[in-house]
């Protein structure tokens, strides 16, 4: 049964709490946004904060998504040939966010999208991933979106 208008906004709220609960943890629990530097690999699924060009931190991730700028359009991970078979494989799961609410947007690999809609849908898949926050890899002219998952503690 999809979820009434106001049933997805109550969710969509709850998800926006979550998240901004999550991210205070990882910033406050691992110092997010105090490294110099970043590195991902689609192909591991992995995520790295250096500094003194050391990895400092890495964390397991899901690629969420990715939203332009300039077009204004989301497109799912999951949909995007340029990632790799790792990276859309895992991300496949956001799909059944379209059964969960009966929305198509879940679904539609590509869409017109603002950015406060793209850090909406990313609350909507952290919390379907159950992932520890998100992080935005800023890459010009698109934001790649992930869900931070485990941290890899050596």
């Amino acid at each position: 049964m999809p979820m009434t208008d106001e049933q997805f906004d109550k969710y969509l709220n709850y998800c926006y709490d979550e998240l901004e609960t999550k991210q205070g943890v990882l910033f406050q629990n691992y110092g997010i946004g105090s490294f110099e530097e970043y590195w991902y690999s689609q192909e591991d699924s992995i995520l790295q904060f250096k500094s003194d060009g050391e990895v400092k931190l890495e964390f397991n991730v899901i690629f969420i998504g990715s939203w332009s700028s300039n077009s204004n359009t989301w497109m799912w991970s999951w949909g995007n040939k340029s990632m790799t078979d790792n990276a859309r494989s895992q991300s496949a799961s956001l799909k059944e966010l379209q059964q969960v609410t009966g929305f198509d947007i879940f679904a539609n690999p590509f869409f017109e999208c603002d950015e406060e809609m793209a850090h909406e849908l990313t609350a909507f898949a952290v919390e379907h991933l159950n992932a520890k926050g998100m992080y935005i890899s800023p890459d010009g002219k698109s934001h790649l979106f992930m869900a931070v998952m485990s941290p890899n503690l050596s």
